[in-house]
């Protein structure tokens, strides 16, 4: 029996029937995606990652549409290999600092601004104090016309947590593998676009990285509505695909190196912008979380616990109260983004993570020894796979699955609320 089975076994009897059809839906959601990957494929004009993927005789590329396709079996393969526990794991529900927010908030001002040495180094001692519940960062707002290197070693001063750095921007051998055999190191890279497109100069990074055995976070981030179908199922499939595929060329270059599962799916509002307050925000990143948990072992890091308002105050907060509490109440591995950022991701403020960390404290003082296993209720897509072979036919924008809205993230999270599972807002 597997850990998941048991935990499933432990849980209150009313919700057994939904988290076995729940754990029956994730192992029909892989097997989705390895039929995507197989059939639809991903874009590239990559020549190295073609030539390393049809070298294991499990890919095939279309030159005609600049396509790759995996067989299942290379999926299955890198899964077998890939690592699944790393030095530093601490197990469910550790929260961090997602990636380099653009802009450091600062009160008054009238034009948004990166950040400067002097303030990087100035929110890293303020972070250092924090790490009781801060227990991973990547660098937390950019640096106006930083260097990446010099930004990692200021970052480096803090012990006792993960750092996160990108080396797809360092330049030179040296920079990328500077972090090479630092167990307290990760190196985050986005290689795919969505939907299902390789970002070709970052697949090159990725492929380095590798090589140097740096432990790598995958991400992507899928955007329902607007490059991912607009149901949570469908966004979940083309984020495991995406992910899917990197691990395939890391684990090619370099079988059973740390690969965490970086997705990051997002749903988005009517307009088009990110919709990061929404609770299908946090309930589709644990699906995530939990797609990889219950089903492929990889360590998961996924996003949420954070805010669209633009500054900090009580809406802010009150947001990542409510996303933090859903995190860890539903159970993720890692999750990003939970303290200090605002404005779907674009600035970081120092007020307001002081705020979330403190809100925190308090959250963990209360909170139960022992939350049972929950239902996520994720909604079934019937048409899933139909919406994503469009996307290598051109047609997929005229769909309706891709109109940008909430509806189906609504019903969700109303569902969620309705069984007692969360607070009514």
């Amino acid at each position: 029996m597997s850990k998941i089975d048991e935990m499933i076994g432990k849980a209150p009897a009313e919700y057994r029937e939904a988290l076995n059809a729940e754990k029956e839906q994730y192992e029909r959601l892989h097997a989705v995606t390895k039929a995507v990957l197989a059939e639809v494929g991903i874009e590239t004009r990559n020549r190295r990652v073609v030539e390393l993927l049809e070298g294991t005789g499990l890919a095939g590329y279309d030159a005609s549409t600049h396509r790759i396709y995996l067989l299942p079996e290379l999926v299955d393969q890198s899964l077998d290999s890939a690592a699944k526990t790393f030095p530093g794991d601490e197990g469910m529900n550790t929260l961090g600092i997602g990636g380099i927010p653009p802009f450091l908030h600062r009160d008054n001002e009238p034009y948004p601004m990166p950040a400067s040495y002097e303030e990087l180094e100035h929110l890293i001692d303020v972070i250092g104090e924090n790490l009781d519940v801060v227990r991973f960062l990547s660098q937390p707002v950019k640096v106006h016309k930083g260097d990446p290197l010099k930004c990692n070693q200021i970052m480096d001063r803090l012990r006792n947590c993960i750092k996160i750095t990108c080396s797809a921007y360092m330049s030179g051998s040296e920079s990328v593998k500077w972090f090479s055999g630092r167990d307290d190191w990760h190196d985050s890279i986005c290689g795919v676009k969505s939907p299902l497109s390789c970002m070709d100069n970052m697949m090159d990074a990725l492929i380095e990285s590798a090589k140097a055995g740096n432990n790598l976070r995958l991400t992507t981030m899928p955007l329902a509505g607007r490059t991912a179908p607009t149901t949570p199922e469908g966004c979940v499939v083309i984020t495991h695909a995406e992910v899917m595929f990197m691990l395939a060329v890391a684990q090619t270059v370099n079988p059973g190196m740390l690969c965490m599962f970086g997705g990051m799916p997002c749903p988005t509002r009517p307009d088009g912008d990110l919709a990061y307050s929404h609770d299908g925000m946090n309930l589709l990143n644990i699906a995530v979380a939990r797609l990889n948990m219950w089903v492929t072992g990889l360590p998961s890091v996924q996003s949420g616990g954070s805010t669209e308002a633009k500054t900090p105050g009580a809406a802010a907060l009150a947001d990542g109260i409510r996303g933090r509490r859903t995190l860890c109440e539903f159970g993720v591995h890692n999750a990003r983004h939970c303290f200090g950022v605002l404005d779907n991701l674009n600035f970081f403020s120092e007020e307001a993570f002081v705020e979330d960390c403190q809100a925190q404290r308090e959250y963990l003082k209360t909170r139960p020894a022992d939350v049972p296993l929950l239902p996520l209720y994720l909604p079934e897509d019937k048409q899933v796979f139909e919406v994503i072979q469009r996307v290598g036919s051109g047609d997929y924008h005229v769909d309706y699955h891709s109109t940008a809205n909430l509806s189906a993230f609504d019903d969700w999270a109303k569902t969620v609320v309705d069984k007692g599972l969360l607070p009514t807002r």
